[in-house]
């Protein structure tokens, strides 16, 4: 996949970069998403999946890593995939086609230029497709985003957003409570805690491909309550 060069840049070249997609039943869409991935820019493509189409089959059939996960979950789905790269930079995509992997090598640059530990999507300052995100979700990820950069004085743009990166280091000694849709902030909590730099990049948000499984009032309770509560929790072990 990434290629070596004996250029100026070799020092950053050399670390490697793992992309996981977490999947459950996505075989309308997982092959879009993996013939887009810029696999000159990245080292290794690991599917977790969980589904009971052919979702598996059609990942495998294109040249990526699949690991099954029984666990339910889309934070097990991460967690599981994290566990398995072998990259010293991991990316977060949702398997579902509504990020566009072209845009992996731009959260992934500030990191290898060691200007960040961690790099969100920021879809909300980006460029988002008619009929991708209602008004309602939109409303939401802005109010958590900003409670979220108020309590922790660090600003994040869009901390719900799937398409992420960060060197895997900074996940040394994680644990969570939650691995469902808060996995993901009880993480970027734990991280902030750290003292990892964080950077947010605008990316493009597309309409999903099949059924949405996020319930949206009852998962944005969730997120917000992980929030409050990881302010009055002590620094990450």
């Amino acid at each position: 996949m990434k290629s070596l060069g004996a250029t100026q840049n070799d020092e950053l070249n050399a670390l490697r970069v793992s992309v996981i997609v977490p999947t459950l039943n996505e075989e309308n869409a997982i092959d879009k998403v993996l013939n887009d991935m810029p696999r000159d820019k990245i080292d290794e493509i690991i599917v977790v999946d969980s589904s009971t189409d052919s979702t598996p089959k059609i990942a495998e059939s294109l040249g990526a890593k699949v690991v099954f996960e029984s666990r339910s979950g889309y934070g097990r789905a991460l967690q599981s995939g994290v566990e398995k790269a072998d990259g010293e930079v991991v990316v977060y995509i949702d398997g579902d086609h509504t990020y566009d992997p072209n845009d992996i090598p731009k959260i992934v640059e500030p990191i290898l230029s060691k200007k960040y530990d961690v790099v969100l999507g920021n879809r909300l300052n980006g460029m988002i497709f008619p009929g991708s995100m209602d008004l309602v979700n939109r409303f939401g990820n802005f109010v958590l985003s900003l409670i979220f950069s108020i309590v922790f004085l660090r600003r994040v743009n869009d901390t719900q957003c799937g398409l992420r990166a960060f060197r895997k280091r900074v996940l040394d000694g994680f644990s969570c409570r939650d691995y469902g849709m808060p996995y993901v902030t009880e993480q970027l909590i734990a991280i902030v805690k750290n003292g990892a730099k964080v950077g947010n990049v605008p990316v493009k948000y597309r309409p999903r491909i099949g059924t949405t499984k996020l319930c949206t009032w009852t998962d944005g309770f969730k997120i917000l309550k992980v929030i409050l509560k990881g302010r009055l929790g002590r620094k990450a072990p």
